[in-house]
């Protein structure tokens, strides 16, 4: 009797186990993927998540980020894993407190045009960034409170995108502490200083960059120059044939 007892108590902790690794699996995942969308006014999607419900440490999978309407391509973050440490028991309260995001080797696209770009753009969408993004829903932005203690972003790489060139620049590290500590930050707050920093890290990235752009500018307005020249030629070869 006892050894059925004791068999029966095994089961049901390991089922009670199995239903909270599967809800707190799903929960990040719909939470990211809801929340994140409606933040960023754009789509959100998370392949997986895998995180203890004892430890709340665990990883996120396929994060990926679209990029904002009006851009080429289709992805501004593309995070295969994301490493995380959370404090579970805040899971279920007002304000969730994430111990550690580790992000490593993440490819960034930054869609650079005359007068804006994708990352400036998913910043604009943001919740209090313009009146349309201040009508998106008040209840997610008054309930869904963030604090990130430690937030890393390992080995970057960019893919820059302007001027009809495409060319992988890799970025120095990003590293941020209690994001959203004060005044117990919105998430639309927390994601506005997080892509601040990465905006400011692609701004200051070293200077072949802007070097690539002008190059490529100056390339393609000496092309236009040339067609310019040859069209002129072209017309005047044709009215002295004309008069000839």
């Amino acid at each position: 009797m006892i050894k059925k007892l004791l068999i029966s108590i095994v089961l049901f902790v390991l089922l009670i186990g199995g239903v909270a690794y599967f809800y707190l699996d799903s929960l990040v995942t719909s939470g990211i993927q809801v929340v994140g969308s409606q933040v960023l006014g754009t789509q959100v999607t998370v392949d997986s998540a895998s995180i203890s419900p004892l430890t709340g440490s665990g990883s996120i999978n396929g994060l990926r980020i679209e990029n904002p309407e009006g851009f080429n391509s289709q992805y501004a973050f593309e995070l295969e894993e994301v490493s995380v440490s959370l404090n579970v028991g805040s899971v279920f309260s007002d304000v969730v407190e994430v111990d550690s995001v580790v992000i490593r080797d993440p490819e960034i696209t930054y869609e650079r045009r005359l007068t804006s770009d994708n990352i400036g753009a998913l910043i604009d969408n943001l919740p209090g960034s313009g009146s349309e993004a201040a009508e998106q829903s008040e209840a997610t932005e008054s309930s869904s409170q963030l604090i990130i203690r430690e937030f890393l972003m390992e080995s970057p790489q960019l893919n820059l995108v302007a001027a009809s060139i495409e060319a992988p620049i890799p970025l120095p590290d990003i590293s941020l502490s209690n994001i959203g500590e004060e005044n117990d930050a919105s998430v639309a707050q927390a994601m506005r200083q997080i892509l601040g920093a990465i905006s400011t890290s692609i701004l200051n990235s070293d200077p072949p960059v802007l070097d690539m752009l002008r190059e490529n500018v100056e390339n393609r307005i000496q092309e236009g120059v040339e067609e310019v020249e040859d069209a002129v030629e072209d017309i005047t070869d044709r009215v002295r044939s004309i008069f000839n």
